[in-house]
């Protein structure tokens, strides 16, 4: 005889890597190459508007060789995010990396190591808008008054944000346009009245004693790690794979012409400035605006370099916050679909299907940092601790995934590889490793305050996702697969307005209950207590006893509704029939829910519910739903 077997389709009965949920459909895929390059190159390109002065700080006269070497880990990186994107177009950037490499302790860690980059991006970005302005505007120039505008510009960034990432981006192609042209402008004249080539050879000399403008050693690789601040932005390309147009194809194709461009415009920018200004000017005078310093050396143009400057820095610089915004809100949503972070990182708005919960936080958390930054460095430190960190794991994911399934299909496959039996490993994923992981061991061991405040940022990060994933009783290191079920005909239920007519006595389970539904809801909640009225009296005659027990049914109501700390409004009727008054009631005040308590003695037959339930089930305009309390 066969046995009976029984399958548990729980989330208890099965392995917690595997989850089942609603397929409630994802972000728009309406981005093209030109608003990827877009945001891109505005969050990576606005590095040029700071980094330059910072890394002239160190590096001196060397700057446009602490800018190379910085250039060829980013070429790596490029490579890197652009056969991983081709492969894995999903958000997440290097976090969706090493979830598919490793697992998701590893991917939490690079994801939250990330979100503090943004911040940074968002908050300094954002802050240093005003001070381009106050060439038009000086009061900008009053710490106060930059802090106000500053959260302006991040509210304004959240409203557009917020409508939706494709009016946002128009926005940033625009402005890039415009960013392009000024530099190249700017490198044009540059090239024809200012440069010389052999000065800056001169002056990239290293360790040369008796001189202002040569670093020593180990002040031109503190320059080579602040140059890499110029380059962390192209994670924003990867974190849209949700919301790209044929990812496989636009993803690796904006990536690499993002990486052609900043080339160019970095290493002509960087050479136009040391061969008009003094290394030593550069950083010390023009550290916070080395581009006004540039159009301030320009032998032609000068007068109209000047406020050009001050509108191009500024609306690259807001698109550069923007492109933060973006890139810190849809990491998030990413890290929220697989349990890494609070499902509240993972809720879309239901019209314009933006993940508008975490743009706001993410907006507020860098208001926040506008608020309490004091040092540009200290910022740079912040930014090279999570981004060198990221990037790292990023080239050992690669590594990874060509050891682990090297059939992956990579529609864009990095040249160049060293052959160990059947797998194949990208020289230039080996060398973005060791370079990225160096610069961010010497923000380990030489910058504590960029130290302190990563690892405190890293420690919070992984106290709460511990506490996040054991709250939800998923290993902290499985590998989490999300199983999307359709679901067409599931609809929201919106509970704003909740009637519960009390039977008064000792029978209160449906009032309870009715608070509860409130709290998970938000709704109102209003107690009903009708007063039957026999038709052979007037139907405003005052019955004292009655009113005594609808009064007292009344304040138990609210005592519940106390208990559950829902302000429970009550209403007291006077009606020939308990259910006509109910269903009046419902009528006029649009309730969505009613929540009716059924007494049955026992050994009634299971059909029978009384004749006001049964009244309002056949009749309500709206749901109904039945609280049976068995009495003795």
């Amino acid at each position: 005889m066969d046995q009976e077997r029984e399958f548990d389709l729980s989330d208890e009965g099965q392995h917690r890597h595997r989850i089942v949920q609603m397929d409630k459909g994802g972000l728009r895929r309406v981005l093209g190459i030109r608003d990827l390059f877009a945001l891109g190159y505005s969050d990576v390109g606005s590095s040029i508007y700071y980094a330059l002065g910072v890394t002239a700080l160190y590096a001196l006269g060397a700057t446009p060789l602490a800018l190379a070497l910085a250039g060829i880990a980013f070429f790596c990186t490029t490579l890197t995010y652009a056969e991983m994107a081709s492969a894995l177009p999903e958000a997440g950037g290097s976090s969706s990396f090493a979830r598919h490499a490793f697992n998701d302790l590893v991917s939490f860690i690079a994801g939250w190591a990330l979100l503090l980059d943004y911040i940074v991006t968002i908050a300094i970005s954002a802050y240093t808008v005003g001070p381009y302005l106050s060439y038009f505007f000086p009061a900008l120039k009053i710490v106060p008054v930059n802090l106000s505008f500053s959260l302006l510009v991040l509210g304004v960034l959240f409203l557009l944000n917020f409508i939706g990432i494709k009016e946002s981006t128009r926005i940033s192609f625009l402005l890039c346009l415009f960013d392009i042209a000024t530099q190249l402008s700017i490198i044009t004249i540059g090239a024809i009245f200012l440069l010389n080539i052999p000065h800056l050879m001169e002056f990239m000399r290293i360790g040369v004693s008796g001189v202002d403008w040569s670093p020593t050693w180990p002040q031109f690789w503190k320059g080579v790690s602040m140059a890499m601040v110029a380059y962390i932005g192209i994670e924003s390309i990867a974190q849209l794979g949700n919301e790209a147009r044929s990812a496989s194809r636009t993803l690796p194709r904006s990536l690499l012409l993002t990486m052609v461009t900043l080339f160019l415009m970095y290493f002509g920018i960087s050479a136009v400035a040391l061969s008009a200004i003094h290394p030593k000017i550069l950083a010390t005078q023009y550290l916070e605006d080395p581009l006004a310093g540039i159009a301030a050396a320009l032998p032609v143009g000068r007068e109209l370099f000047g406020p050009w400057i001050g509108i191009l820095g500024a609306t690259i610089l807001f698109v550069a916050a923007n492109a933060g915004l973006v890139g810190a809100s849809r990491l998030t949503f990413a890290m929220g679909e697989y349990y890494q972070l609070p499902r509240i990182f993972y809720r879309l708005h239901p019209r314009f299907r933006t993940p508008y919960i975490s743009l706001a936080i993410f907006g507020i958390l860098a208001g926040l940092v506008i608020l309490v930054a004091k040092r540009l460095t200290f910022l740079a430190d912040l930014y090279n601790f999570g981004a060198m960190l990221a990037f790292s794991l990023a080239h050992l994911s690669l590594l990874g995934l060509r050891v682990r399934k090297p059939n992956l299909e990579r529609p864009f496959k990095i040249p160049f590889n060293l052959r160990f039996k059947n797998v194949q490993l990208p020289l230039t994923a080996i060398l973005g490793l060791l370079v990225t992981f160096a610069v961010w061991v010497d923000v380990v061991i030489t910058k504590p305050a960029g130290r302190n405040l990563g690892f405190i940022w890293m420690g919070i990060g992984l106290i709460c996702y511990f506490a996040y994933r054991r709250q939800q009783r998923i290993a902290v290191t499985a590998h989490v697969e999300i199983e999307r079920v359709e679901m067409p005909e599931f609809k929201p239920l919106l509970i704003k307005k909740i009637l519960v007519p009390t039977l008064g006595g000792l029978y209160t389970e449906n009032i309870q209950i009715a608070c509860e539904l409130a709290q998970v809801h938000g709704a109102d909640v209003t107690a009903l207590y009708v007063i039957e009225i026999p038709s052979a009296l007037p139907l405003d005659t005052f019955l004292p006893d009655r009113f005594g027990a609808g009064e007292a049914a009344l304040k138990r109501a609210q005592a519940i509704g106390r208990e559950s700390e829902i302000s429970l409004k009550t209403q007291l009727l006077q009606a020939r029939s308990a259910a006509e008054a109910i269903l009046d009631v419902l009528k006029e005040g649009s309730y969505d829910l009613v929540v009716m308590g059924a007494v049955m003695k026992k050994g009634s037959p299971a059909s029978t519910l009384g004749n006001t339930v049964e009244a309002v089930i056949r009749s309500a305009p709206c749901r109904v739903w039945i609280c049976k309390t068995t009495s003795k």
